[in-house]
């Protein structure tokens, strides 16, 4: 009998499962078919979006940190996510978060980003000029900053009380919006389609990973052991990946990718201490604390720049750039707000929003200070002054890898890096495809699995998705992937906060938490009284 209880748990949601493979596979074979259309339909879908859409990304990304503002100094800020001590130490709670954000793609932005900004700078500014330096070191940390990860925060506050206070399992965006649309509407159509694109939104984030990490793969590669770089090589990599998921899965090798994922942190730390150590300290010390004014200086104009004048066709700097990363960060925003509430029962709403706007907001701006500030330095002293044109002609893999091998011991930091890239994007597909598989099972529970095969399904799904985007070429084809599959994702969480400030305000969230310890507590002396009758006759 329990067996088939089992059983019937991790049944697979077939519609969850299936239309979103179809749905993917189709894009893919239609672009696939003729890459030059599927070119010119990637720079039509990018402009469309962006341009059209650009006013409602940056309103509503600037609304996610207002609502987490409020949530730290409003009134709600030192209510807590359940009852009881925090699950995890202040230390282990903080490295979890922090850790979050370091994701494969990031040394990679890191190293390139803000020269992308200097020979492309924003507000009409002159490429290479002391005013494109200044941009150059602001922006990114911008983008990496507050603004992205309040998204997640401002979700993970909603998923939070979601969790703890109102004890609801949500693993599903369908089941936080049934706060506004009820349950009845949430578990019909309507919550299916939103599920479907929750998954897509998943799967066009990663994809746009995955075609990052891939060619800066191969191109290591290529520099560390001479072998001719190829679509080949891609393939092979992303098979590699799969296979090694693969048997990870069916071998329950849980201790595996726990052992990959940290060597994979050991490993960024060390090659993040080498940098900052061979390279110009002072450098970059200085050119971070003037980043750091100039993105707090400038905040606001940075927070609503569209270019409505400059750029007529609304495909300039900010949707190229902010827009495209409100929309990866939108893509991946409802799997990190479910997170970063699951790891936080006992914290203070003031203590959840704090960490998660600072702690991964810092982690990636002490990259960005090591490594981008070594590319800024190593071009001003003209060490690559080939720099632009190997990014303009071969792309930002082969970029970077040209500017790490400036640093003493190449070979050696070059193989560091290849590791790291290779256990980074493993860890990524395992995780990304565990939540994918989550999602598309049946009333499954905290301590079990999904099916391996389920996992295994999307593992290759994702492979073959980032495959056919970097076929296509170019950096614009795996931005469009996050920009277009985030659009609607943007009026789900809408749906969600609505919700959310609907249901505090009804439940009045403080009376409602006291009330339910009570109720607890009175549940557990009658329990008491009881037992101790009991034991008594």
């Amino acid at each position: 009998m329990s067996t088939k209880k089992t059983i019937e748990k991790l049944e697979t949601d077939k519609i969850l499962f299936f239309l979103p493979i179809i749905i993917v596979i189709g894009v893919c074979i239609y672009l696939g078919l003729d890459l030059k259309r599927a070119s010119e339909v990637i720079n039509n879908t990018f402009a469309f979006v962006t341009g059209t859409f650009s006013w409602f990304y940056q309103f509503f990304t600037f609304a996610c940190l207002v609502i987490c503002l409020y949530m730290i100094f409003g009134k709600y800020s030192a209510l807590k996510f359940g009852e009881g001590q925090p699950e995890f130490s202040t230390f282990s709670w903080l490295s979890m978060i922090f850790t979050a954000a370091l994701g494969g793609s990031l040394v990679l932005w890191a190293t390139i980003e803000p020269f992308y900004y200097l020979i492309g700078p924003p507000f009409g500014v002159k490429p290479y000029t002391t005013e494109a330096y200044r941009w150059a070191t602001a922006y990114p940390l911008f983008h990496w900053g507050f603004t992205g990860n309040s998204m997640y925060c401002a979700l993970g506050v909603a998923f939070g009380y979601m969790f703890w206070v109102r004890k609801k399992d949500v693993n599903r965006a369908s089941s936080a919006c049934a706060m506004l649309l009820g349950d009845k509407i949430a578990n019909n159509w309507i919550g299916k389609v939103i599920d479907i694109l929750l998954i897509l939104s998943i799967i066009g984030g990663i994809a746009t990973t995955l075609g990052l990490a891939t060619p800066l793969a191969s191109e290591l590669i290529v520099s560390v052991f001479g072998i001719h770089r190829s679509m080949a090589m891609d393939v092979s990599l992303i098979i590699f990946w799969i296979i090694i998921i693969s048997l990870c899965v069916y071998s329950g090798l849980h201790k595996g990718i726990k052992l990959i994922s940290n060597v994979r942190m050991w490993l960024i730390f060390a090659v993040l201490t080498y940098v900052f150590i061979v390279g110009p300290k002072v450098f970059i010390l200085n050119n971070f604390c003037e980043g750091l004014g100039n993105m707090m200086n400038d905040f606001f104009k940075m927070s609503f720049y569209t270019e409505p004048f400059d750029n007529k066709s609304f495909n300039g700097f900010p949707q190229w750039w902010t827009i495209f990363y409100w929309a990866w960060w939108a893509s991946y925003a409802s799997q990190m707000g479910i997170y970063f509430a699951r790891i936080s029962k006992g914290r203070t709403v003031r203590e959840f929003c704090i960490a998660i706007l600072t702690a991964t907001g810092l982690g990636v701006w002490i990259f960005f200070a090591v490594f981008g500030n070594y590319t800024l330095h190593t071009f001003i002293h003209e060490r690559l002054p080939q720099l632009a044109d190997t990014l303009n002609n071969l792309g930002n893999a082969s970029a970077v890898v040209q500017v790490w091998s400036t640093l003493p011991l190449p070979k050696v930091f070059l193989f560091a890096m290849l590791l790291m890239t290779l256990l980074a994007t493993i860890t990524l597909i395992n995780g990304t495809a565990y939540t994918l598989a989550i999602l598309s099972t049946k009333r499954i529970t905290g301590e079990q699995e999904p099916a391996g095969w389920n996992r295994i399904s999307w593992a290759v799904v994702l492979g073959i998705l980032a495959l056919v985007l970097m076929a296509i070429g170019g950096l614009k084809a795996v931005q469009t992937s996050s920009v277009l599959v985030s659009l609607p994702m943007l009026f789900i969480f809408i749906i969600i906060f609505i919700g959310f400030f609907k249901v505090i305000k009804e439940d009045d969230w403080g009376n409602f938490q006291r009330n339910a310890a009570k109720t607890k507590k009175s549940t557990t002396d009658v329990d008491t009284v009881e037992k101790s009758y009991s034991q008594s006759v």
